[in-house]
């Protein structure tokens, strides 16, 4: 009997355990298949419970009927032909081989067996299950030999299936013989036992990697440890309460005299202990109904508020693409009604007598501003379809961030540039309190930051209709090299203000707050929406406050790399002063008597110097290198000399010795892109007498020069300097007017900034471009030498040149990779330059074809002005 204690105990130790695995690993992952070895286990247990304990109390096997003693393990069997079937890919249910039948001849050997000792029902019922079983398992296992090399799953579970069906049919056989082959019964149920852990295992490979089926928690950590902690309990209670319970019913009825009773008393305690299997039985079908069904219900609320959400989005959509098709019509109908006021008054002038100059220029003159309209409505047409494209890359995923060094200031000149003409034409103040100690040299997505700035501010200004603007911006903590920081920007107006309703839904995409007050404003409701993802790819965030009628302010938190903690100083003060000069080109002093040599290696830096200072009358010569300087001043009388820094051969420190070593003693002017904290005084200490930074303040340049002239050189401003590169620009002072500058700027130029290098002299402008382009392919010459030779140096003062005159022009792009390779040039990254050198000759050649596709006969105009005086060069404008 020993091995028959041990064998039953084994069995329902095994089949306790692996029940409460399946168990709690279906109330944590859902997982059918979890449900399904649970249901197995169960139907296990409920046959191995109430015999084992009734063969450890009585010490023989119950005397019970056969559907008390095998409704459990026949139900058990049903449940892992349904698992095995649940497992199966639909492909491979309909799978056929012939070796799936090889189990059915061999179990009808087996049945013929079992009829002699068990009913003809339930052996066929048990022979006919286990054969299906058996047959699904061979099934998984050739699809999978099938299918292995096309990434089908390996059948854990079927193979421990198999094994388990090949071991019960082992231990039923045994029993039908004597002897040695009755002994095998033990082995082959102890291997059956196994099997019960061994499924676990398969099950546990088989879910490997996959996600639950219910994404988040359908019921509570606490309440699933609680269900578990309840069954365990009443495992244990059962258990131990059914054999104590089991014992007492033993000892009472044998005190009793039944000797002589036509029914087996003690079939009572078999009854007893089945209905506590049931009980053990139960509450696992209860524990997982509760699951079941707590899940159908989660998931249920959760597709009824998708739904909500669905439904809320495809309103928000319908309303979305109302407001953009006003968005768009707007600026259309603009554009074909202007366009057709522009044919008539085209005609009305093509028929006006010729002598009747007045009535043609009043044509000429509303057909100039029926187009700047014109300009204006497609401008906002294109940053509609600009906003939706951003969108949709960053909800495809497809919208990177490009990171590299750049200049602080250069971006808020470039934010506040942009959003001064709105605030011009609303009659609003913009102000500028920007902290002196950030550092100006940061590593991120520049372009994307402008963006990100120039989304708030314009939004500040779409919704305010008096008073101002604030920009803020300072540091979170105190900068240093190659360690990140925190910039905290603010942006404030005196507006409308937000209600306190809509401040959580003001960053949604298409959405757009108080239609009642903000029907005429125009927009898409993207803008916030695009700010806010940026910001989240950048590892930044924003935050709104606001009072409803008085105004709103928007911080972000945006995290950025300190390449240098030299701080940007007082770019406001360097901001009014070159809007000043922008706005403002008065002649501050006439030198007619003075004469003075500027020299730079590049000859469009030397035409914007000649620009600048035309209306001061000073007698001006220009020269190309140090030497040639060095020749000039023996030959003539110069009263003050402004010479550019980094030049090949000999630079302008070297130039500047080598003028003094000549007797030269008048005041020599350092120009120099080295703008940041401490460089004027280090120019200072090599013997400069004064320093200008670039690019240029024209403003500064002239007061500069004005402290150095000899005093008694010195005039009053007059009347001499006609002013006519203005006369275009009286009333649309940026040159916004001009076709052809608005024919580049459509074409990616920065015009706006190129034409305050110019002292918004249009003319000058034109000069400029066609100097590029003759320009560029002695350039591109030059640099494809010295990248040839190695000669790292001279490459670095060349593509400094082009980075510097390619600003000047409006060549951001261009200026922004020659800044890049000149940096390498200057550190002797080969790597750096072997990867992008070609790239910078194809975007200048890019750059000329945009230029003398643009405007190639206006060039060639330009160019026959300036032949008459070619000392005319250059000057330069740059970070």
């Amino acid at each position: 009997m020993v091995p028959e204690y041990i064998e039953c105990c084994v069995q329902l130790l095994f089949i306790l355990i692996a029940l409460l695995v399946s168990l709690f690993r279906y109330i944590s992952s859902r997982k059918k298949g979890w449900l399904y070895s649970a249901g197995y286990f169960a139907g296990s247990l409920l046959s191995s419970f109430f015999w084992s304990v009734y063969l450890i109390i009585m010490g023989e096997d119950p005397n019970a009927s056969s559907f008390l003693t095998y409704f459990g393990w026949n139900t058990s069997f049903l449940v892992m032909l349904l698992m095995n079937r649940h497992l199966k890919e639909k492909e491979e249910r309909k799978y056929f081989n012939p070796l799936m039948l090889l189990p059915i001849p061999l179990n009808a050997v087996q049945l013929k067996l079992y009829l002699q000792f068990d009913g003809a029902a339930l052996s066929v019922y048990q022979v006919s299950v286990c054969t299906l079983i058996a047959c699904s398992c061979i099934q998984s296992i050739l699809w999978y030999l099938k299918k292995r090399k096309s990434g089908a799953k390996p059948p854990y579970v079927a193979i421990v299936s198999l094994i388990n069906i090949l071991a019960e049919f082992g231990m039923w056989t045994s029993t039908c013989f004597e002897g040695r082959i009755h002994d095998l019964y033990y082995p082959f149920s102890f291997l059956s036992s196994l099997t019960y852990l061994l499924i676990l295992r398969a099950l546990s490979k088989r879910y490997a990697g996959e996600k639950d089926v219910v994404t988040g928690e359908v019921i509570s950590r606490k309440i699933q440890n609680i269900m578990k902690c309840s069954y365990m309990a009443i495992v244990l209670i059962c258990s131990l309460g059914g054999f104590f319970l089991g014992r007492w019913v033993r000892d009472t009825l044998s005190c009793g005299d039944y000797e002589n009773s036509e029914t087996d008393i003690y079939g009572v305690l078999s009854v007893i202990l089945f209905l506590i299997s049931i009980i053990l039985v139960a509450f696992a079908i209860t524990i997982i109904l509760i699951v079941y069904f707590e899940q159908k219900i989660t998931e249920n609320n959760r597709l009824r508020e998708e739904k909500l959400i669905a439904e809320s989005s495809n309103a928000a959509k319908s309303e979305f693409l109302a407001n953009m098709s006003h968005e768009i019509r707007t600026p259309l109908n603009a554009v074909l009604g202007l366009n057709k006021m522009i044919n008539l008054e085209s005609r009305g002038a093509a028929e006006t007598p010729p002598e009747d100059r007045a009535a043609i220029r009043w044509a000429l003159k509303n057909i100039m501003k029926y187009s700047d309209n014109i300009d204006s409505a497609g401008n906002s047409l294109l940053s509609i379809i600009n906003d939706i494209l951003d969108f949709s890359k960053i909800e495809a995923g497809k919208l990177d961030l490009t990171e590299h060094e750049y200049t602080l200031s250069s971006v808020l000149n470039d934010v506040c540039n942009m959003v001064q003409f709105r605030t011009r034409e609303k009659g609003l103040d913009l102000n500028m309190e920007i902290a002196e100690d950030i550092p100006e040299r940061l590593f991120g997505d520049d372009m994307r930051i402008r963006q990100i700035i120039c989304n708030i501010l314009n939004n500040a200004v779409k919704y305010t209709d008096r008073g101002s603007v604030t920009l803020a911006m300072n540091c979170a903590e105190p900068p240093a090299a190659d360690k990140p920081t925190e910039l905290i920007i603010k942006v404030s107006d005196t507006g409308i203000g937000i209600k306190k309703e809509d401040l959580e839904k003001i960053f949604d995409k298409f959405e757009r707050t108080d239609l009642e007050h903000n029907s005429t404003v125009e927009g898409t409701g993207l803008g916030l929406a695009i700010t806010v993802r940026l910001l989240e790819m950048m590892g930044g965030k924003i935050g709104v406050k606001s009072e409803y009628g008085s105004g709103t302010t928007f911080t972000i938190r945006l995290p950025q790399r300190v390449i240098s903690p030299e701080p940007i100083g007082d770019f406001r003060k360097r901001f009014i002063n070159s809007s000043d000069t922008a706005l403002d080109s008065e002649c501050l002093f006439r030198a007619p008597e003075a004469r003075i040599l500027i020299v730079d290696d590049t000859k469009m830096n030397l035409t914007v110097a000649a620009g600048l200072i035309k209306d001061t009358e000073i007698k001006t010569d220009f020269v190309e290198s140090g030497a040639a300087a060095l020749e000039m001043v023996q030959k003539n009388s110069y009263d003050l000399i402004l010479l550019d820094q980094r030049m090949p051969i000999m630079d302008g420190t070297e130039t500047l010795a080598k003028l003094r070593e000549l007797g030269f003693t008048a005041p020599v002017i350092c120009l120099t892109a080295d703008a940041l904290s401490g460089a004027r005084e280090q120019y200072l200490a090599k013997g400069f007498d004064d320093y200008l930074s670039k690019p240029i303040d024209s403003l500064d340049m002239k007061r500069t020069i004005m402290k150095h002239l000899p005093k008694e050189k010195l005039l009053p401003a007059g009347d001499s300097y006609d002013g006519s590169h203005r006369e275009a620009q009286d009333n649309e002072p940026f040159g916004c007017s001009d076709p052809l500058i608005s024919a580049l700027r459509k074409a990616r130029l920065n015009t706006v900034k190129a034409l305050g290098y110019c002292q918004n002299d249009a003319a000058l402008y034109r000069m400029l471009l066609g100097e590029f382009v003759r320009g560029a392919k002695e350039k591109a010459d030059g640099l494809q030498k010295y990248f040839d030779s190695g000669d790292s140096a001279n490459y670095a003062i060349l593509v400094h040149s082009l980075k510097s005159s390619s600003k000047t022009i409006g060549g951001d792009e261009l200026s922004e990779l020659a800044l890049e390779l000149e940096k390498a040039a200057d550190a002797n990254k080969w790597d750096i330059l072997k990867e992008k050198h070609s790239r910078l000759l194809s975007d200048l050649d890019e750059l000329v074809k945009i230029i003398t596709d643009t405007a190639g006969e206006e060039l060639s105009e330009a160019a026959d002005d300036v032949s008459a005086d070619d000392d005319i060069l250059e000057f330069f404008p740059d970070e």
